[in-house]
């Protein structure tokens, strides 16, 4: 037998009967716990709705063909399915809305992650819209998995034949009295058989809501926002062009790409904005790794060792799992034997950077964050040593000959990807081509909020890249700007590319239960609340935002309102935190990063009006769970956000006022906010950020 799955209303009735009608092969169900018949597994060909884990027998032997539909139309399809067979007494509304957010597993794991676990199990992908434009040619690719017999082509039913005929499938268990009511329940169960009918349904709302939540798996089976089929991309896409039978393998095989990307970023327990971008980013490349014909070969400079992709990125993706871990880990001594065991990994495998250099480096730094005097520390200075002691001894030729080789492995990468300038210091001898990740410049446009050591690492590092002619990655056209004001680089060096919000993690909530708990964990009472968020230090100009929304209260004493000020102390705090006292702030400290989506949709708005800008993850991530955003007009922020959030101008306390009063007083506008918002969000993506990521590398290594 082969499995038969897919989400319901995607097709699979209409598959079968083509299935019987020409090759003559008959079919059964698995549904709700069982087979229908009971000798169900006696069947070729077995259909099912049910996730991989919940269906019987779960041999993994047994092949499966996954058949999916634009999750809008399957949805719409659902809902009149159960309106008018099924007689519900909800709205068609209510079943969509409850479908698409699939609460708690419902909705056969709801339509993504359906998608998603049969994918990965499917021999075989089928898409609904390519089945009714060529039933044969695409029921012909079953023969991948199951012997086919001759087929009888000149039997092919069409949509409407089945329709308005008997088909062999198509009435499930309903029972009908009479034939005219088994020819009404047949043509409800086959309704129209069109691809994107879901646009003569769904309101914007609806449409904006079900991208939200399934907009990452929807791209990646190739379906456009406004209803349509995309192409796929050749190297992220591999997988789904594979199973759907269109890759095109190349007969020539040429050598890939070799790229290595430094990762050491993901070493840091916080997970700040260049790690979340680091991560992002490698796991929106992942996939590409899959392909056996790859133009890429990613290789990844990770605690001092490298380390192929293909073979790491699963474990290096588990990072995030303790990335919220932070405030429980912040004892020194905690802190200093993470650091220090990633030192020892070091020491038991050849590296290819110099080793002594990068502990000093990167290890001494962590030490005096956490309070410690570097090796001189009375317990853990001794285990630093041994860990650099086997390359403080060595002597001169040795170490020459172990620095030679490093060089040498790193000189034969094509292209080296390096995500923050900071991070030159393993690449000083070598001859690579580089292209540099460029977030932000205020080492130079803002110094006054950096202390002297990270202007100087900061300068170090870019002026590195650019004596090196390396291309640069900005994270917005602003950036790019300001980098060709502040730097000798031409314009064919720089390549703007959008970062993005974790879409899976930030988007609209139906209801406030979890929110509800978020509140209760961060003590925020149950008033509305504005929501400002980022490490308390100056730039990000919260001594100016608190200030404004005193002032909101005292000349409008009937609001009622709360700031909630979210952030770890950064450099420099001890004015904001002067500022502690007002009535209706609240500081939260520590905000575990599961518990941000929550609080983004509990808020009126976050207010997000630093001083500058590379780009501003927040309000994203804001937008993205449909919360309108109060922003600096400077920098990234007016590039991002501009129509879609309320500018204000980051030095008048006045003007951070009158928006937040804006906000909290004008219904009409908060909800006009949020819908343009939300919308904006659609724009940004990691998928969409990899690809354009890729066609910069391509354009460096082809130039």
């Amino acid at each position: 037998m082969i499995w038969l799955s897919s989400y319901p209303r995607s097709g699979n009735t209409f598959l079968r009967n083509v299935l019987f009608d020409v090759y003559g092969i008959s079919s059964s169900s698995y549904y709700e716990g069982k087979g229908e018949p009971d000798n169900y597994v006696d069947f070729p060909v077995v259909k099912t709705h049910h996730l991989p884990e919940n269906i019987s027998p779960k041999d993994p032997a047994i092949k499966a063909v996954y058949l999916v539909r634009d999750g809008r139309d399957a949805i719409v399809s659902m809902a009149h399915q159960q309106i008018d067979i099924y007689d519900s007494k909800k709205s068609f509304r209510d079943i969509f809305i409850e479908a698409t957010v699939a609460s708690k597993g419902s909705y056969f794991g709801g339509w993504s992650a359906n998608v998603e676990a049969w994918f990965n199990k499917a021999d075989v992908l089928i898409r609904f819209e390519d089945l009714i434009a060529h039933p044969l040619e695409q029921v012909a690719r079953l023969e991948q998995v199951i012997e086919l017999p001759e087929k009888q082509k000149e039997n092919a039913p069409t949509f409407q034949e089945l329709k308005h005929g008997k088909p062999k499938y198509g009435r499930g268990k309903r029972v009908s009295s009479t034939e005219a009511e088994e020819v009404e329940i047949i043509k409800k169960s086959f309704r129209r058989g069109k691809a994107f009918g879901w646009k003569d349904e769904l309101d914007k709302e609806l449409q904006n809501l079900f991208w939200a939540y399934h907009r990452n798996t929807m791209e990646k089976m190739g379906y456009d926002s406004n209803g349509g089929l995309l192409p796929l991309h050749k190297d992220i896409d591999f997988s789904v062009l594979n199973k759907l039978g269109q890759n095109t393998i190349s007969t020539e095989k040429k050598q890939p790409y070799k790229v290595l990307i430094e990762a050491n970023k993901l070493l840091m327990l916080r997970n700040d904005g260049v790690k979340r971008y680091q991560l992002e980013l490698l796991k929106a490349l992942y996939p590409l790794t899959k392909n056996p014909d790859a133009r890429w070969q990613i290789d990844i400079l990770y605690r001092g060792a490298i380390h192929p992709l293909s073979e790491f990125g699963e474990s290096l993706f588990d990072v995030d799992k303790n990335e919220n871990n932070s405030e429980q880990y912040s004892g020194t001594k905690h802190l200093v034997k993470q650091y220090l065991k990633a030192g020892v990994s070091h020491v038991k495998s050849w590296v290819p950077i110099p080793l002594k250099d990068y502990i000093k480096n990167r290890y001494r730094q962590v030490m005096i964050k956490v309070g410690l005097k570097y090796i001189d520390h009375p317990v853990y200075g001794k285990v630093l040593k041994k860990v650099m002691n086997p390359f403080t001894n060595n002597d001169t030729d040795e170490k020459s000959e172990i620095l030679r080789q490093e060089i040498n492995v790193l000189n034969s990468y094509d292209l080296i990807h390096v995500p923050l300038p900071q991070h030159y210091e393993p690449f000083k001898n070598v001859n690579a081509k580089f292209i540099v990740t460029i977030h932000d410049l205020t080492h130079r446009m803002f110094s006054q909020y950096h202390t002297a050591n990270n202007i100087q690492k900061a300068e170090e590092g870019f002026n590195f890249f650019v004596d090196k002619k390396s291309d640069f990655i900005c994270i917005s056209q602003n950036t790019r700007i300001d980098m060709k004001a502040h730097y000798e680089v031409e314009e064919y060096q720089l390549h703007t590319v959008y970062e993005a919000a974790d879409n899976t993690k930030f988007k609209p909530a139906i209801n406030r239960e979890s929110g509800l708990k978020a509140r209760l964990e961060y003590k925020i009472r149950h008033e509305p609340f504005i929501l400002t968020l980022s490490t308390l230090e100056p730039r990000k100009n919260l001594v100016n935002t608190i200030k404004a929304f005193a002032l909101l209260l005292e000349e409008n004493p009937s609001i009622e309102c709360n700031l909630v000020v979210a952030g770890n102390k950064g450099w420099d705090s001890k004015e904001i935190l002067k500022l502690r006292h007002l009535d209706n702030i609240h500081f939260t400290s520590f905000i575990n990063e599961n518990d941000l989506p929550d609080l983004y949709r509990e808020a009126e708005a976050l207010c997000y009006v630093s001083h500058y800008e590379g780009f501003g993850l927040p309000p994203l991530e804001a937008m993205s769970c449909k919360t309108p955003v109060i922003y600096g007009n400077n920098s990234s922020m007016k590039e991002l956000f501009e129509g879609c959030g309320l500018p204000a101008d980051p030095s008048s306390v006045e003007d951070i006022k009158n928006q937040m009063k804006a906000i909290l007083t004008n219904q009409e506008l908060k909800q006009e906010l949020e819908t343009k918002a939300l919308e904006r969000s659609f724009d940004f993506s990691w998928r969409k950020t990899a690809i354009e990521t890729l066609d910069a590398f391509e354009e460096v290594l082809t130039r």
